[in-house]
């Protein structure tokens, strides 16, 4: 069919009709609905049955009743439509959530608010099941650190070809992510040394900055919230703000932001192919270097004495 105008109106409209296919979504709606059936069953028979329990089940009950309701939160949030996970993460709607289910489940039994939370991170693993969520998870991130050993391994071919601009790119972000720092820290006056110790590490993937938080003598529950931090604010903006200073390179793109803000940043950059493995190859290599500067008697010192100005 033509119209007076001379176009094919048919193929206008089938031009129309067609729509770029969708990007999945994160995480299948099946490992959704199984993390919120064995969150309400064990949140359920945990309620009521919690009173009558020895400790010994009470407390397994609800480990499986927080793991699954951080698991369902995190994979709710990512689910949500990307115009809202650009201003909020997932681990924020994450954490709010998770926060929310403990404080009802505090009223619902008549406890506190601060009892779950301490049940949320016992501080030990497995010993006759006395164990939190929390605790497993924190025991996850040595898995997770051994893997990026064999990220490196599958991509040695990418930092072969690329070693001047990776080399580079580590030495830079490692030194100057620890000195610059302590640099910023002493320039804007922070005063509370604890504070100061804790910032170091804010660009190092978890793991590795509870390490490096440990050795430098900082508080590790602090410097993984800066690391988180950090992470979020890399993930919302970090490639924005690339975009608006015209860096445009994959390479220095990746690289930029896998130094810059490790796991979150680097998880952010999942649709760009190109920069993607250089940002994975950045936040490893940056961790890793950062880790072992601070393990020598020597750097380590020299770190301590221009954090504190000693």
């Amino acid at each position: 069919m033509t119209n007076p105008s001379g176009e094919n109106s048919i193929g206008r409209i089938e031009a129309t009709s067609i729509q770029p296919p969708k990007s999945p979504l994160p995480f299948s709606k099946t490992l959704l609905y199984q993390f919120r059936i064995l969150m309400v069953t064990s949140g359920v028979f945990w309620v009521s049955l919690a009173s009558r329990m020895p400790p010994s089940f009470a407390t397994p009950l609800l480990t499986v009743f927080f793991l699954a309701t951080t698991l369902h939160n995190y994979c709710w949030g990512a689910r949500l439509d990307k115009k809202i996970t650009k201003i909020i993460h997932p681990l924020v709607t994450c954490t709010g959530l998770t926060w929310a289910f403990a404080v009802i489940f505090a009223k619902l039994t008549g406890s506190t608010f601060r009892f779950m939370l301490k049940s949320y991170k016992v501080g030990s693993l497995f010993p006759f099941l006395n164990t939190g969520a929390g605790d497993i998870l924190l025991f996850l991130l040595g898995p997770a650190v051994v893997s990026l050993a064999i990220s490196m391994y599958d991509r040695r071919k990418l930092m072969k070809d690329n070693w001047r601009e990776v080399l580079t790119g580590v030495g830079i972000s490692s030194l100057g992510g620890i000195f610059g720092t302590a640099a910023m820290v002493r320039l804007i006056g922070v005063a509370n040394p604890t504070l100061r110790l804790s910032l170091l590490s804010r660009n190092i993937t978890s793991p590795l900055a509870m390490a490096i938080a440990s050795i430098l003598g900082a508080d590790v529950g602090l410097a993984v919230a800066m690391v988180v931090l950090t992470g979020l604010i890399g993930a919302n903006f970090g490639a924005s703000v690339l975009t608006m200073f015209g860096i445009q390179d994959a390479v220095a793109r990746g690289m930029g932001i896998g130094a810059a803000a490790h796991g979150l940043g680097t998880a952010a950059f999942v649709n760009e192919k190109d920069a993607f493995p250089f940002a994975a190859i950045s936040m490893a290599l940056t961790a890793t270097a950062c880790t072992c500067l601070v393990s020598v008697p020597v750097i380590k010192k020299v770190i301590l004495q221009f954090t504190l100005g000693v």
